[in-house]
């Protein structure tokens, strides 16, 4: 999101939020302890407040619901879920020439639905098997709109389809602009290079698998010298967004600290 890792005037709202959750993750180990495991190669050499304040030019956002069961109705009229789906997302700028429907599925998958709201911009994909929540050149100023948004699509979602929410996934992804220090120089402590015969390489990627959580560090190919960074996290059903977001922001601010950076 451009800018998607800044937070000016609802910074501190947002860091106050944070401070109502206990930052876990659900295989069990703390988020701090999570991070500094697998990144704490970079260490803390600095204060924060010495280090340079990120530059995240663009970025995105994704939110995926899949449900338990397939939803087999009609999926037009009074009390179908899209019918309600259009008065949910009215109050942020939908119209019905920014609704659109796939007339050309080859699989049940396909099957979609698609609402793009204008104020802000997002796009909301109703399937027959799940919901998508997806916001491209997203602020983390947007917050205190973006949160209450996607709580009411899915409260809508809940209440209309007659299964369950059986799994959550959320998608961070940004680009970072580099600093005083390569980037290529701050990869190099994750990766032993020399041991892998490659010590005139440009750059490094570096990919982490865990059982709900897998992070991917690459070269952005947006920005000359940046780094591209995803974040992916899997959640139970009965995780709140509010939960999410709050784990979200942890893992922008330590991942940007570890770079070499800070949000502000």
């Amino acid at each position: 999101m451009p800018k998607i890792f800044r937070l000016p005037f609802a910074r501190e709202r947002l860091r106050f939020s944070l401070l109502l959750f206990r930052v876990t993750s659900y295989d069990g180990y703390s988020h701090e302890k999570l991070v500094v495991d697998f990144v704490g190669h970079l260490g803390r050499s600095k204060m924060t407040d010495e280090l340079p304040i990120a530059d995240v030019p663009s970025g995105f956002f994704e939110y995926h619901a899949d449900f338990k069961e397939p939803v087999f109705f009609p999926w037009f009229g009074k009390d179908a879920p899209t019918g309600g789906m259009y008065k949910t997302l009215m109050p942020w700028g939908l119209e019905l020439n920014r609704v659109a429907f796939n007339t050309n599925p080859k699989t049940l998958q396909d099957i979609q639905t698609s609402f793009s709201t204008t104020n802000p911009p997002v796009v909301v994909n109703l399937g027959l098997g799940s919901l998508a929540f997806i916001v491209q050149n997203a602020d983390w100023s947007q917050a205190p709109v973006l949160i209450p948004m996607l709580e009411a699509v899915l409260t809508h979602v809940k209440a209309a389809i007659p299964t369950e929410v059986h799994l959550q996934t959320t998608v961070l992804g940004f680009h970072v602009k580099p600093g005083p220090k390569p980037f290529r120089e701050t990869m190099q402590q994750f990766i032993n290079a020399k041991a892998l015969g490659a010590d005139g390489t440009e750059n490094y990627g570096l990919v982490l698998y865990g059982p709900t959580y897998t992070i991917l560090i690459d070269r952005s190919l947006a920005i000359p010298d940046g780094l591209f960074v995803k974040i992916t996290r899997v959640f139970p059903a009965e995780t709140l967004i509010s939960e999410m977001a709050s784990i979200m922001w942890k893992d922008e601010e330590e991942f940007l600290h570890r770079l070499g950076f800070r949000t502000q």
